[in-house]
């Protein structure tokens, strides 16, 4: 959702860093951006622009545990980056030795 309230040049920041990549959603993730899109406000008009911007991501299926656990686990097994603006998931991402991409400033930080 960061990159929906701050615009920026995110996908051309990352194709610069780190290459050619295929942007990934779980569906922990598209159910927590879906509950936050029934509502009213500005944050659920930004939820619906993300799941609209998201309609074009790949979708794996989450287990059981948490969204954040879940979101290490799949990059763990696939070899995967984490985006996130999350401080804690970016902690845990970083503990897990993943690499972490997030916004500084407007732009794309890898990390």
């Amino acid at each position: 959702m960061a990159v929906i309230e701050t615009p920026t040049t995110w996908f051309e920041d990352l194709v610069d860093n780190v290459g050619k990549f295929q942007p990934v959603l779980l569906g922990c993730v598209r159910s927590e951006l879906e509950k936050l899109a029934s509502g009213q406000g500005r944050k659920s008009r930004t939820a619906r622009v993300c799941l609209d911007m998201a309609s074009k991501f790949a979708t794996l299926p989450c287990g059981t545990a948490s969204a954040d656990d879940e979101i290490v686990s799949a990059a763990l097994s696939r070899g995967a980056l984490v985006a996130t603006v999350d401080k804690e998931l970016a902690r845990a991402a970083k503990g897990a030795h993943l690499t972490v991409v997030s916004l500084r400033k407007g732009r794309v930080a890898v990390s």
